[in-house]
């Protein structure tokens, strides 16, 4: 198998192909990062496409005795950060109020859908409700963590913070997220 720091040598010497290559390698996982940043399709599908042009035009910068992914994924939430920064400001001048995002539930076939699709949605949106009242400094680690299972220390190089502060905000993270989940816990059950 080829391994990322081949492809993005083979891309340096312009070979196309090898970026391609790079791109499918990660495309699943970093769109799933994207979505669960965002918490709407729209705005991961942006997201994502940002990213891999901000990539492709800072690749020169990529230290190849770093994992690619994490560089990836750093980039991905350094310019998430700054997106929301500017999307909460905008909200709140215009309206008043702070801004929580809650995505519309996708439907991806268009089918008729059962009982318990219509119950894991309904589960999936209230954990996406609770997510969206985490401040965001929780809200990263546990999506890093959980979702992308990337290591207390890569987290830590990620966010630029101690690996202590990483455990801490994993911890109190998850426990907020229960707190705004406990209200439909005993729904679904």
């Amino acid at each position: 198998m080829v391994t990322d720091k081949q492809l993005i040598e083979g891309y340096r010497t312009g070979r196309r192909e090898m970026l391609e290559l790079l791109v499918e390698r990660y495309k699943d996982d970093l769109y799933r990062f994207c979505r669960h940043l965002t918490l709407n399709a729209l705005e991961a599908e942006d997201l994502f496409q940002e990213v891999w042009v901000r990539v492709i035009r800072k690749l020169d910068r990529y230290d190849p005795e770093r994992s690619f992914k994490a560089w990836l994924f750093q980039v991905t939430l350094n310019m998430y950060r700054d997106s929301y920064r500017k999307w909460k400001k905008l909200y709140e001048r215009l309206t008043g109020e702070a801004s929580c995002r809650v995505p519309l539930l996708e439907l991806r076939d268009g089918a008729p859908l059962t009982e318990e699709q219509i119950l894991r949605n309904e589960r999936y949106a209230r954990l996406e409700e609770g997510l969206c009242k985490l401040p965001k400094r929780y809200l990263g680690p546990l999506v890093l963590y959980y979702y992308e299972e990337f290591s207390y220390e890569e987290i830590g190089k990620m966010l630029d913070i101690p690996i202590g502060t990483v455990k801490s905000r994993l911890n109190q993270g998850k426990k907020l997220l229960q707190k705004a989940v406990e209200p439909w816990r005993e729904e679904y059950r």
